[in-house]
């Protein structure tokens, strides 16, 4: 099987055209995924994604996500950015007049659109699903214990630090671990620790500690997109708004949109987008 790699900002996957094969997304979990989440160079990438054809009208594909451990059923927003440009290179053309693939992944629908195309390098712009669970946490007792847990089609537990000199120095496996297996997360949670960077507002720095890989990850879109909705509850702002995030292996943008006034039923965040550079190895 051929071994196509493509990485979104430093986040590594592994790829592979599921369509026709007559094989399950669930045939993939477990120790096949992890074997073929590892390279034959002895790489170990973050994840594998498989690309199946579409599960209902109107999209163009559907995309199944492993963790490395094996582990699926998650989103993975770089992953998601990752896919659209594999479909590209596929020859897949999106279905709508508009130029934009539509795929599902976790139970949840998606929206690509690529705005540069030069080759193996591509800059694409991913909508995410509307996130509707957000809440503060406040464990003063532990390290790091003032916080937001954020479901963005996977949990994120995000923690704001005082300074970029203190992320950067930052232990982050032990800071994480008491996170990433609190018994206040049922499922687990990756964690993100963000700082504020520049003088710039909206400018922060993050490092994410990713369940499922076990380990600090270079980018992690969903953890931007987390934290993007984490900086603004905790300013307390609404209406449209831009964030730019410094990852270790590089940097990504969210634009969003914080309803003035929520009910129970009106999400925390809607018209979410991702957007940053994907590259195939």
């Amino acid at each position: 099987m051929d071994e196509i790699l493509y990485d979104g900002a430093g986040n590594l996957f592994r790829m592979i055209d599921g369509r026709g094969s007559g094989i399950l997304p669930s045939a993939y979990e477990g120790e096949k995924a992890r074997g073929l989440c590892l390279v034959s160079d002895g790489t170990k990438t973050d994840g594998l994604i498989v690309l199946f054809e579409a599960e209902s009208d109107g999209y163009d594909f559907s995309m199944h996500y492993f963790n490395n451990d094996g582990t699926g059923g998650a989103m993975c927003g770089n992953g998601g950015r990752c896919v659209v440009s594999f479909a590209r290179d596929l020859g897949i053309v999106p279905a709508a007049e508009d130029g934009r693939y539509r795929f599902t992944s976790a139970g949840n629908s998606y929206c690509g659109e690529i705005l540069q195309d030069n080759g193996s390098d591509k800059s694409v712009k991913l909508q995410m699903a509307d996130v509707r669970l957000a809440g503060r946490v406040d464990e003063p007792g532990l390290p790091f214990g003032n916080g937001w847990y954020l479901d963005i089609g996977c949990p994120h537990y995000v923690t704001f630090l005082g300074s970029a000199e203190e992320l950067e120095n930052l232990d982050i496996v032990p800071a994480a671990y008491p996170w990433r297996h609190s018994p206040l997360f049922p499922t687990g949670a990756n964690v993100d620790f963000v700082a504020a960077e520049g003088n710039a507002p909206g400018s922060f720095a993050i490092r994410t500690f990713e369940r499922g890989v076990e380990a600090e990850t270079l980018a992690c879109g969903t953890g931007i997109v987390a934290s993007s909705i984490s900086a603004a509850l905790d300013a307390r702002l609404t209406g449209t708004l831009h964030f730019d995030f410094r990852a270790r292996g590089g940097r990504l943008s969210v634009d969003l949109t914080i309803p003035a006034e929520r009910t129970s039923d009106t999400p925390v965040a809607t018209d979410i987008y991702l957007t940053g550079p994907t590259h195939r190895h």
